[in-house]
């Protein structure tokens, strides 16, 4: 997404592209973010071949921008070669587009892919845009997270899944060696059985191939 094939666990990569970040925001589920990850920005923009512009999409760019507005959380990119961070008051007047990227020898079938890019009020234009997965899923957290007592699914056994998988989420991000857990340290962690603790651990590692 964002002109790069991701070839690797998006749960498990340190940063994120902007296009990246709005497919979580408009999902917040790693199954439906994971289609629009893999189908790429192209996909993610419009919903059909009729080119119908995806409104939980642009929902999300404009729930994005207005937390780079805000300062709650902070975006990098590239300019003249160097990566730096825009300041929230760059972002108030910055302008988000996407074009086709300028070099794709990273894409196996040598097609361009379009990616985002910010204008800012001096005319510079940032590409590669970037902000911080664990920002991203601090602010945005999965469905979940938000659900109350009374609007979650029915059973005891999906309840705990769906928590311990947040949980791992939250803690994945701030170690970052949720896969090297044994099961015992698991059941210990995150207050659930072996087996709880190894289906949500699938889901939040093994459900995002590469």
């Amino acid at each position: 997404m964002d002109g790069k094939t991701i070839d690797q666990n998006p749960m498990q990569m340190p940063t994120w592209s902007l296009g990246m970040a709005m497919a979580w925001i408009a999902c917040r589920d790693i199954a439906s973010a994971d289609e629009l990850w893999r189908d790429g920005l192209e996909a993610a923009w419009f919903s059909d071949e009729e080119l119908t512009p995806n409104r939980a999409f642009k929902d999300a760019e404009t729930t994005l921008k207005n937390a780079l507005e805000g300062g709650s959380i902070a975006a990098t990119g590239l300019h003249n070669g160097e990566r730096a961070e825009l300041t929230k008051l760059q972002w108030q007047d910055a302008k988000i587009t996407f074009d086709w990227e300028e070099r794709h020898t990273h894409r196996t079938n040598g097609e361009p892919g379009l990616e985002h890019r910010a204008t800012v009020a001096s005319g510079a234009r940032f590409t590669g845009l970037r902000v911080n997965r664990a920002d991203v899923l601090a602010l945005w957290p999965t469905k979940q997270a938000e659900e109350t007592p009374g609007k979650r699914r029915r059973g005891p056994k999906s309840n705990k899944l769906g928590e311990v998988e947040t949980a791992m989420i939250a803690y994945n991000a701030a170690h970052g060696d949720l896969v090297r857990m044994g099961e015992e340290e698991m059941k210990t962690e995150f207050g659930a059985s072996r087996d709880t603790c190894r289906k949500a651990r699938a889901r939040v590692l093994g459900s995002v191939g590469n």
